[in-house]
């Protein structure tokens, strides 16, 4: 590639100018007049907060009594803990990047 002068870098005509510019209006004004139509698009959404509110319930019973059941058992002295369960669970971590 050869450039013969500086004068020819990044020269555009006046009418390519104007016919950009002309162009772009064009453009910006179909893109306004195609916001301003109503919107046939519509989500329903009422009947999904029951469906939320008892995904985020789920369970939550039987984790309560178990995380209370727990309590008991550490506070009376009671609870021990599996060895070989625990090293498995520490050694899987480990494996797996936790």
């Amino acid at each position: 590639m050869r450039i013969t002068g500086q004068d020819t870098v990044n020269t555009i005509s006046k009418s390519q100018n104007d016919s950009a510019f002309e162009l772009s209006k064009t453009a910006a004004g179909s893109r306004t007049a195609q916001s301003a139509s109503p919107s046939t698009d519509a989500i329903e959404l009422g009947g999904q907060n029951g469906l939320l509110s008892q995904a985020q319930n789920a369970g939550t019973g039987d984790s309560a009594s178990r995380i209370e059941q727990l309590r008991a058992l550490v506070q009376s002295g009671q609870y021990e803990v599996d060895a070989g369960a625990l090293s498995q669970s520490i050694v899987s971590a480990t494996m797996n990047g936790y």
